[in-house]
């Protein structure tokens, strides 16, 4: 770059644009560990890029966000006052010639907050972060942007509200949060890319519902969980987001949607990679003026496909979350939990719909903590590696530890029974009459977040006491069940029939390049005493053999290796004959018949720790599927296990 504008004679055209690139080089060497004289060069570089652009020149913009960042650098560095309020009036300016509705508005706001808040951390003056406050409540809301830079403006909203003003003030920010999500997660429309939109969009849900509640919403909170988690489960977890279902039904006015948000996503960013100009690139008479009606004619063309798309027969909530009266059926069966794990607070949300006054009911979980569910699900992985049974259902036990590791196990079950279970078993018992819990066991659902995903609710209890009175566990009150979002419940379920259920049995004793499992065999045998059914065996039970009975049955048994992908998910699968039956494949079956799946394989119910809140598994992919109830491990079980527990389980269905 150097070598660029030494070579460059004085008066040309691109003069400033290599001014600009060089001093944004150095600065950005001085951010990675460079010396106080690049800071220095690069201002001076920048500085003169500025004075050589004339006012109204397509990259005037550009250079003056470079410079004011540059002063921030240097104020962090140094703390010259003088810095900081260069570096702001610098940046007011750029937010002053950015016309109205270009899409750069939304970086813009966002680096004239930064220097706010920047300025408030080193001086302390209130009025500072009520201006940053502004600027990115201001840049949030620019809809001619990419959502994902407005996602980032809310965030850091979001942030400062949450710490220095009221929990109204977060919760606007938080709203605007949750609407921006579902555009930021769908516009990728590739699997890989909504995945990896997920993994930035992180535990913004958590926190949101928790400073709902902080203000007493419960309504919202429990709308706010719904919604996030329904972002994943509809849209990475069943590969058939709103928009596969517009591509099916209305595919010209899907194109249209797809090619406007694509437009949008893209708007701004051709020509100016992290602050580096491609000389040439855009004709200096194409104004900011013009890019800005540019931009702001596909905000209002997209606005206007998403009320056309809404206008449709069935499409009327088209990337809308659903309200408490669209989820309060899910819980007419029984009461549903969601528990919310956050960094600031726990708490439980009861949903019960024959609670007809309060149909949530709130629960402060005071003595557990997000810190405890780390630790818990730490030292529960911990067990479960030592047995090796995070692996394969063919594993070989290690007895050298097991007496440690049942302490450590009840360790875990009595926590989650004190923190979490006993607290919400006392609510859920003041709302259903005594004479019902007499004569059955109230059944509940769980809805888990964060960590808590990943431990077992339903086992929960202190299993060993000196007293034996003070023994107790969750299967003396309750029958637990998951559920990974509300929405699942609210699926139409088939009408009971009165002719026994057909059974299809997958049974993969001797998997190519897997490990034997001689005893599905005999749990093979184990069913088919019980019960008629369609084995597919060994050889016969190929990938496509599979998928279409699987079609054709209402209840289907897999006695095969399971495996996780923790790097993709939606990559998991069940091991068969010739290959592997991914979950994406199973997401993409729509199979109307499907009743039961009981999967006996491997972790079946083991999710990816980097999106806990998504239920990205097998157990997960086979709900997803259409089948309405799914039996799965949380982790692997012994291969001798399987026909024990097989023939415990069907001998009660069928008897």
């Amino acid at each position: 770059m150097q070598q660029a504008l030494e070579s460059t004679a004085d008066g040309h055209p691109e003069k400033a644009t290599h001014l600009n690139n060089l001093g944004n080089s150095l600065s950005g060497r001085f951010g990675h560990g460079g010396k106080t004289i690049d800071i220095e060069n690069a201002i001076t570089a920048l500085q003169e890029a500025v004075n050589l652009t004339p006012d109204g020149h397509i990259h005037q913009v550009t250079h003056l966000n470079n410079l004011g960042s540059s002063f921030d650098q240097r104020f962090e560095h140094l703390g010259e006052y003088s810095d900081i309020e260069k570096s702001i009036a610098a940046l007011q300016k750029v937010t002053d010639l950015t016309p109205d509705g270009h899409a750069d508005t939304t970086r813009n706001l966002m680096n004239l907050g930064k220097s706010f808040k920047i300025k408030f951390d080193r001086l302390g003056d209130f009025h500072d972060i009520e201006k940053a406050i502004i600027a990115y409540s201001g840049a949030s809301k620019i809809d001619s942007s990419s959502p994902s830079v407005q996602y980032l403006a809310a965030m850091e909203w979001a942030s400062l509200c949450s710490r220095y003003q009221s929990p109204s003030s977060t919760l606007e920010a938080y709203r605007v949060i949750l609407e921006i999500m579902p555009q930021r997660a769908w516009l990728g429309q590739k699997v890989a890319c909504r995945y990896k939109e997920l993994l930035a969009i992180g535990s913004a849900v958590n926190a949101a519902a928790a400073m709902a509640i902080t203000s007493g919403d419960m309504a919202l909170a429990l709308e706010w969980l719904e919604g996030g988690r329904s972002i994943v489960w509809g849209q990475i977890l069943q590969l058939h987001t709103p928009i596969d279902d517009l591509q099916v039904k209305h595919p010209a006015l899907a194109e249209d949607l797809y090619r406007v948000s694509r437009a949008l996503e893209n708007a701004g960013t051709s020509t100016v990679i992290n602050g580096l100009e491609n000389p040439g690139s855009r004709d200096p008479e194409f104004s900011q003026e013009v890019e800005a009606q540019a931009h702001r004619a596909l905000a209002e063309q997209y606005r206007k496909l998403i009320e056309e798309v809404r206008k449709l027969d069935g499409f009327e909530c088209f990337l809308k979350p659903k309200t408490l009266s669209n989820l309060l059926p899910a819980s007419q069966d029984g009461p549903v939990v969601i528990v919310n794990i956050t960094e600031s607070r726990c708490d439980a949300l009861i949903l019960y719909a024959h609670n007809f006054h309060e149909p949530i009911t709130h629960v402060h979980l005071q003595n557990f903590s997000h810190k405890q569910a780390d630790k818990l699900y730490s030292q529960m992985n911990s067990i479960l590696e030592t047995r090796n049974v995070c692996y394969s259902r063919k594993m070989m036990f290690n007895d050298t530890s097991a007496q440690n590791d049942v302490k450590g196990l009840e360790s875990v079950l009595a926590n989650l029974w004190s923190g979490i279970v006993s607290p919400v078993w006392l609510k859920i018992k003041d709302m259903i009459p005594d004479s019902a819990i007499d004569d059955f066991k109230p059944h509940i659902m769980w809805c888990a977040t964060g960590p808590l995903a990943f431990l077992p609710l339903h086992a929960a209890g202190v299993y060993c006491s000196a007293d034996s009175s003070k023994q107790v566990k969750i299967s003396d009150f309750m029958v637990s069940s998951y559920t990974p979002t509300l929405t699942t419940l609210l699926r139409p379920h088939n009408e009971p029939s009165i002719s026994p259920p057909k059974v299809l049995i997958i049974s993969q004793p001797n998997t190519p390049h897997q490990c034997s499992l001689p005893e599905t065999i005999r749990e093979t045998e184990a069913i088919r005493k019980l019960t008629t059914a369609e084995v597919l065996d060994h050889t016969q039970a190929t990938i496509p053999a599979v998928l279409e009975a699987m079609g054709e049955q209402d209840w289907v048994h897999l006695a095969c290796h399971g495996i996780q992908d923790a790097k993709d998910p939606i990559k998991s699968a069940f091991a068969l004959y010739d290959g592997k039956l991914e979950l994406e494949s199973l997401m993409a079956k729509r199979l109307d018949r499907a009743e039961l799946a009981f999967l006996s394989a491997c972790q079946t119910a083991t999710g990816d720790t980097k999106l806990p809140n998504e239920a990205v598994h097998l157990a997960a992919g086979m709900l997803a599927a259409g089948f309405q109830s799914v039996i799965a491990t949380m982790w692997s079980i012994g291969d001798d296990d399987g026909p024990e527990i097989a023939e415990a389980f069907y001998s009660i269905l069928f008897y």
